[in-house]
C-alpha cells in the first residue's frame, strides 16, 4: 500500500499557511483578495467546437519561470481559487510562481453550449467530455506554452482533477508535477447505486432528455443554507464561495444534466482502467466526509500511480482547499513542500 502522509504530523504546523485566516475572513478577503482578483489579466480562446473558453493569469515576479496552473471543480469559477493563489504568492513559495487559471467549458465565465431556453446557460452540460482535455491541451499550447515555463505545475479539484487524470493518461509529457484534490474518478450516485444510476441515464438519454436536468438535480438556488451544504465545514468560505455568484453573477451554475452524467460516466469508467499511466510525482489530498467523488477510487489511484502519494483529512468535506484552516493548511503546506 502507498505511503498515507500523516495528517497528525502536519497539522502541527498547518497554521502558518494561510495568508487570512476564518476570524476576520470578510474583512480580510475584501482587503487582501478582492483586489488580487482585480488584478487577474483574463482573456479568452477558443476550444474545442469554438466553444469560447475563459481563464486568467497572474504573477507578482515576472521573471519567474515556474508555471502552475490551476483547474477548478464542476461548477467553481476560477475567481473562487484567488486565495489559494494568494496563500502560495505570499508564503514559502511568494513569488515563486506564473498563475494559470482556467473556466470549463459549460462553467465559469466560459461559453455554455446549450441556449434552446432562457435558464439552460444554468444548467450542468457538457457536449462531450473529451473536449475538457482537449481544452486544457490549447490552453497550454498556445497560453501557457508561450510564458518561458521551465517546469509544469498543475493543482486540480475534483471534476478538474478528473479531467487533469484524463489528460495527462492521454499527454504525460506535459505536466512535471501534480497535485489533486478529491478527484472526480466515479462519482457518488446515492440514493441509488451506481448501476441503477446509470441505468436511469441511459434510459434518459435513450428518451431524448439529454438536455434535461437529471433526477434530483435542480437549477441554480440563490438561497444560502450552510448546515444543508456538503462541500466544507467553513461557513466563513461557503459564504465567499456563494458570493462568487454575486461578484460573477454569468457564472452561475445549477444541477447537471443527463448528457452531463452520461459523459462524466462513460469517460470516468476508461479513466479507471489506466491509472498506472500516471508516471509523473503526483500528491493527493481527500476528505472523510466525502459525498462527490467514491473515496475507493482516489486511494486506488494513488495505489496504482507509481509516484503518488496522498494526505486524508478526516472531518473536512469535499473541498479540501475550502474548508476550515486546520485542514486547508494542512493541504497548502503540503502543496509547498511538493513544489519545492
Amino acid at each position: 500500500m502507498k505511503n498515507l502522509l500523516a495528517l497528525v504530523a502536519l497539522t502541527v504546523f498547518s497554521t502558518s499557511a494561510f495568508a487570512i485566516s476564518e476570524s476576520n475572513y470578510a474583512r480580510e478577503y475584501k482587503e487582501k483578495i478582492l483586489p488580487l482578483i482585480g488584478s487577474f489579466k483574463n482573456a479568452t480562446f477558443k476550444g474545442q467546437a469554438g466553444v469560447n473558453i475563459h481563464y486568467a493569469t497572474y504573477t507578482s515576479n515576472d521573471q519567474s519561470t515556474r508555471c502552475l496552473v490551476i483547474l477548478p471543480g464542476r461548477s467553481e469559477p476560477l475567481e473562487k481559487y484567488a486565495e489559494v493563489v494568494y496563500d502560495l504568492d505570499h508564503g514559502a513559495k511568494a513569488g515563486a510562481f506564473k498563475y494559470f487559471l482556467m473556466d470549463h467549458r459549460g462553467q465559469g465565465s466560459s461559453g455554455r453550449m446549450i441556449n434552446d431556453e432562457a435558464s439552460d446557460s444554468e444548467k450542468g452540460y457538457v457536449d462531450h467530455f473529451e473536449n475538457y482535455a482537449l481544452d486544457v491541451k490549447t490552453f497550454l499550447d498556445t497560453v501557457v506554452g508561450n510564458a518561458g515555463c521551465s517546469e509544469k505545475l498543475l493543482i486540480a479539484h475534483s471534476l478538474g482533477a478528473g479531467i487533469a487524470v484524463d489528460f495527462m493518461q492521454k499527454n504525460p509529457e506535459y505536466f512535471d508535477r501534480a497535485f489533486l484534490t478529491s478527484p472526480m474518478l466515479k462519482i457518488q450516485t446515492a440514493p441509488y447505486s451506481y448501476a441503477v444510476a446509470r441505468s436511469i441515464v441511459l434510459a434518459s438519454m435513450a428518451a431524448g432528455r439529454g438536455k434535461k436536468y437529471a433526477v434530483g438535480q435542480k437549477p441554480f438556488n440563490p438561497n444560502r443554507n450552510f448546515e444543508a451544504n456538503t462541500f466544507t465545514t467553513s461557513e466563513a468560505r461557503y459564504n465567499m464561495a456563494m458570493d462568487m455568484f454575486d461578484y460573477f453573477p454569468q457564472t452561475k451554475l445549477g444541477g447537471v444534466t443527463n448528457r452531463w452524467l452520461n459523459e462524466v460516466m462513460s469517460a470516468t469508467a476508461h479513466i479507471r482502467k489506466n491509472y498506472s499511466d500516471l508516471k509523473l510525482s503526483l500528491r493527493m489530498a481527500h476528505a472523510g466526509n466525502e459525498t462527490y467523488s467514491e473515496p475507493g477510487e482516489m486511494v486506488r489511484l494513488c495505489e496504482e500511480a507509481p509516484h503518488c502519494n496522498r494526505v486524508f483529512l478526516k472531518d473536512s468535506k469535499h473541498e479540501v482547499l475550502m474548508d476550515q484552516d486546520h485542514n486547508r493548511g494542512v493541504v497548502l503546506l503540503e502543496i509547498e513542500k511538493f513544489f519545492n
